[in-house]
């Protein structure tokens, strides 16, 4: 089971931990939409925020909203797409983080955005 978590860097966030990304100062239009996954060894996975969803959602925006607004988070997306997909990394690298990665979804889906 994933951990929710506020910060992956104070105290560092174990692996599997999964922290929704917001608190730009002043707000921004893509708060709240992505969520970066912990997958050992420094580094991180984006992926969606089933929780955004109610708002419409990051696919919504890139349809019918304004794009360029969340144009950096829809790219760290599809990058981490992109080297899940790779061959950057075995199969058997590949589905550890896809394990990871539904698990951190699931965290999400049965929280209520609250960091434990």
């Amino acid at each position: 089971m994933s951990r929710i978590v506020e910060s992956h860097y104070n105290p560092p966030s174990e692996t599997g931990a999964v922290r929704v990304t917001k608190g730009t100062p002043g707000g921004h239009p893509a708060d709240g939409m992505t969520a970066e996954v912990n997958i050992g060894d420094g580094a991180f996975s984006s992926i969606i925020n089933p929780q955004s969803f109610a708002n419409g959602g990051p696919k919504w925006v890139m349809r019918y909203g304004n794009p360029e607004s969340i144009r950096y988070s829809v790219a760290r997306l599809l990058e981490s797409y992109d080297y899940l997909l790779s061959s950057n990394i075995n199969l058997t690298e590949a589905t550890r983080r896809l394990r990871l990665l539904r698990a951190g979804r699931l965290a999400l889906q049965e929280s209520k955005h609250e960091p434990r």
